[in-house]
């Protein structure tokens, strides 16, 4: 036994001695070591950094809130309750306008009297680890971070509700770090001094969500319950609890109801985004999924409350404008806080419309991305920058219904008050017609009472603007006939084709600028035929050959087509003036084509644009953008945003002055000649008639050294104006808004002073043809012609463009057979002068296109063709 027992141990000795030696077993133990010690040092490093990173960002967050002040738990209470105070407008002269979106409905009501329905959807849907967080849930921030990094759609927030509570009333809508840092601290605190039901109660009565029946802004549950489906919030079934709780995020979005009230015909979002609310109400097992069914099947629509009749206060149209533009000033100045550059953001969210509609109406053929290669524009930034700006839009929506904004603008209330009362008195309005789509066909709609299908009415409307040249204010506008008939705006937000208003902004006045012409220059109102292109003049008369300052003042269309082909061919940059003049709303080939000459641009352009664009002149050739928007104050007196006026350098001084002393004939002895016999006063008025093809749009703009005063006359769905009588309806409006501001301020609208020329500006006599010296057949052909010009543009060359045209000699009588004396006199005798012919050259380089053979000859003169 003992033997046996040895040689196991010797066994044992023998492998341990050999286990110790083996080459493979001495390296696998070494490695063994290394991968240890490796992974020891590993650990560590990444130990290291994780602390280090834990350090940075803890720095970095404070770095953010360094600046936020220790709010006490009774200022928390008092801001977080605080959701009821609304802004307010006033006119100049600190005249009080009213509340603004004084349409917002807010209810309050305690939770008790929530039902658990709406309670559980919110929560589901916002924040469904509510009652567990302590204000911030660090996995759902990064969450939504990576869905907005890898632009997918975000079905739940980053924010927990009381995150969601504190931006809301605690904290701008700016869209930065440092705001959201903010808003976690604060959410924290929140949680420290209040309960989850006290928080939840809070945001039930905080949230905004969208418009009643009646096209009211709604805010807290208990109007949502009321205004939507018509019940009491603690009665809300799981449907209807579903779609109140979705609306949040998207509220005028998702909405049932239209802004004038009256149910959407498609409301499809907003029921989609229930039936998402429901989804996750039943993952958070909140319902089960046989109530999670049956509610997908619910039929919104019919379960709808009908619409009331809507109380507006006074100037409802005049509230909503200043709303509009309050809107887009706080849009700016969150962005601006953001880190982006406001003004830059909202010109990319106008370039992006611009691009929807262009590819809505197929004028590219092309997809978004596609155009915007097009136009030069980076579409991803475009596409971030469009949302970030709706964004910012929709936030500042609730600034103005709950920030308590004090907005002052620059409306004269008398002089409004006074043009209200002439676009409403005026009693040469053509008769209402029926409504027509582009088909032609009469367009019909549903009585919200009766509900059976009418006719829509289409009454003759006005759109109006006076605006103050050198500051730039909009003291006054006419958006229409009756607001409650139509709440479009006539005269800020409505595009149309401008007519023949277009030519000086266009056309002469670039022309002009490059030195083509001058007022004196000869123009050809002759056939013109470019291809299938061949414009007409009102009447389908030509004159002949005329100067530019009686085209211009006849309104004559040929020749302002000609001069701008001239233009296009010196420069491809003549859009850019319009653009200079505030003109936002150019798509496609807009400010290129002939036709654009005549005001036939694809979208058109608003009453406000018009005129604004007509002030450059009388600000000696600088454009100074209109505003309405003096100043916002915030709620605690702070001075928040005030007016900048930035002028833009568009025409010289002397172009500018041509281009008012050519329009000041516009009402001397042009189309607007009967205008100043309407008028109780007279001042230096300069201006332009326009009306737009088939007689659908009727324009007067005019400007004096104080004011320009704009006016348009049409129908909104684009019917053919009365042609016997729609220049004197728009002449007469505009006669009559011009007497009513000269009742209230005689000194604004009848300023003695007039329009000086500059000294570039030289009385001279020139060969009108060619902008040369006069020669003998100048003379002789009628061109030579006395004006005012530019004298950077004064007559330097001698240059003949005319050549003469001799008739032929008469055949001697055959009874009298010619002598040898009687054939050298003959031949001696130069034949009578008969006229002269334009040498082809330069016929081909100034009045290219011109149909000179299908011309009259008698509208030639001298001239042959």
């Amino acid at each position: 036994m003992t033997r046996y027992f040895k040689k196991i141990c010797d066994f044992f000795d023998w492998l341990a001695e050999n286990w110790s030696e083996n080459s493979v077993i001495q390296t696998t133990r070494s490695a063994g070591r290394i991968i240890w010690q490796s992974f020891l040092a590993v650990l560590a490093i990444v130990m290291i950094g994780l602390f280090f990173s834990i350090g940075t960002i803890a720095g970095y967050f404070a770095n953010l809130v360094r600046d936020q002040p220790i709010i006490s738990g009774v200022k928390l209470q008092k801001e977080i309750n605080n959701y009821s105070e609304s802004s307010e407008s006033y006119f100049a002269g600190n005249i009080p306008i009213g509340k603004m979106s004084h349409d917002l409905i807010r209810e309050k009501a305690e939770l008790k009297a929530i039902s658990p329905n709406l309670i559980h959807a919110v929560i589901a849907i916002e924040d469904e680890s509510f009652y567990e967080h302590k204000g911030v849930v660090p996995k759902a921030v990064l969450r939504a971070s990576t869905e907005e990094l890898l632009n997918k759609p975000q079905v739940t927030g980053g924010s927990t509700i009381t995150q969601q509570l504190i931006k809301n009333q605690l904290l701008t809508s700016e869209v930065s770090f440092d705001r959201k840092a903010k808003e976690i601290l604060l959410a924290m605190r929140t949680e420290r001094f209040f309960s989850k039901n006290q928080i939840l109660e809070a945001y039930l009565n905080v949230a905004t969500f969208g418009r009643d029946a009646s096209g009211n802004n709604i805010a807290g549950a208990a109007a949502a319950a009321e205004g939507i489906f018509g019940v009491e919030a603690s009665k809300l079934n799981i449907p209807q609890a579903a779609f109140i709780a979705g609306l949040p995020k998207n509220p005028f979005v998702y909405s049932p109801f239209q802004n004038n009230g009256g149910a959407k015909k498609d409301f499809s979002a907003g029921i989609g985004r229930a039936h998402t609310v429901l989804h996750r109400m039943y993952a958070s097992g909140y319902i089960s999924k046989k109530q999670m069914n049956e509610s997908l099947k619910y039929d919104y629509r019919q379960h709808l409350v009908k619409s009331k009749k809507r109380t507006d206060e006074d100037y409802p149209e005049l509230r909503q404008e200043v709303e509009h533009r309050t809107q887009i000033v706080l849009a700016k100045l969150a962005a601006n806080r953001a880190g982006y550059n406001g003004d830059r953001l909202y010109q990319d969210y106008l370039s992006y419309k611009n691009m929807e509609y262009e590819y809505s109406q197929g004028i590219y053929d092309r997809s978004l991305k596609e155009i915007a290669k097009l136009h030069g524009y980076h579409f991803d930034a475009m596409s971030r920058n469009k949302k970030i700006f709706d964004e910012l839009l929709t936030d500042a929506e609730k600034q103005i219904a709950t920030g308590g904004y004090k907005v002052y603008t620059t409306i004269n209330k008398p002089i409004y008050d006074g043009m209200q009362n002439v676009a409403k008195g005026y009693s040469g309005y053509s008769s209402d017609k029926y409504a027509r789509d582009r088909k032609g066909q009469i367009i019909e709609v549903t009585n919200k009472e009766t509900g059976k299908k009418e006719k829509l009415e289409d009454p003759m409307q006005v759109g109006s603007v006076l605006i103050e040249n050198k500051t730039g204010k909009i003291l006054s506008f006419v958006g229409g006939r009756d607001f409650q008939r139509s709440e479009f705006n006539y005269a800020t937000n409505v595009p149309r084709q401008n007519g023949s208003t277009m030519k000086p902004l266009l056309v002469y006045a670039p022309a002009m600028e490059l030195g083509l012409v001058q007022p004196g220059s000869i123009v050809a109102d002759l056939p013109y035929k470019r291809g299938k292109y061949m414009p007409h003049n009102y009447g389908g008369r030509y004159h002949g050959f005329e100067t530019a300052r009686v085209a211009l003042a006849q309104s004559h269309n040929v020749p302002a087509v000609s001069v701008f082909t001239r233009l296009s061919s010196a420069t491809d940059r003549a859009p850019q003036y319009l653009k200079k003049m505030g003109i936002t709303s150019l798509v496609g080939s807009d400010g290129y084509s002939p036709a654009n000459a005549l005001g036939g641009v694809t979208k058109g352009i608003t009453v406000e644009e018009n005129t604004n664009a007509y002030t450059t002149f009388a600000n000696n050739g600088q454009f100074v953008d209109a505003f309405m928007i003096d100043k916002i104050v915030d709620r605690d007196g702070k001075v928040i945003y005030r007016h900048q006026k930035k002028p833009v350098r568009v025409f010289s001084s002397e172009t500018s002055y041509l281009m008012l002393d050519m329009m000041r004939d516009v009402f001397k002895y042009g189309t607007g000649a009967a205008t100043p016999g309407l008028l109780e006063f007279s001042a230096d008025w300069a201006g332009k008639t326009g009306t737009s093809q088939d007689w659908r749009d009727s324009w007067l703009v005019g400007t004096n050294p104080n004011v320009t005063l704009g006016v348009w006359n049409g129908y909104a769905h684009n019917q053919t104006l009365d042609r016997s009588r729609y220049s004197q309806q728009t002449r007469t409006l505009w006669a009559g808004f011009a007497n009513s501001a000269y009742h209230v301020d005689p000194n604004l609208m009848a300023p003695e002073e007039r329009f000086q020329p500059p000294e570039g500006v030289v009385r001279q006599t020139f060969c009108g043809l060619t902008g040369g010296r006069v020669t003998g057949m100048c003379q002789a052909a009628g061109f030579a012609k006395t004006d005012v010009m530019n004298t950077k543009y004064l007559p330097q060359q001698t240059i003949e463009a005319l050549e003469p045209v001799q008739s032929a000699p008469k055949p001697d009588k055959p009874d009298q057979p010619s002598s040898p004396k009687d054939s050298r006199n003959t031949s001696e005798k130069a034949a009578p002068e008969d006229g002269f012919r334009i040498k082809p050259d330069f016929l081909m380089s100034h009045f290219p296109y011109l149909d000179l053979q299908s011309a009259d000859p008698s509208l030639l003169g001298k001239i042959r063709k």
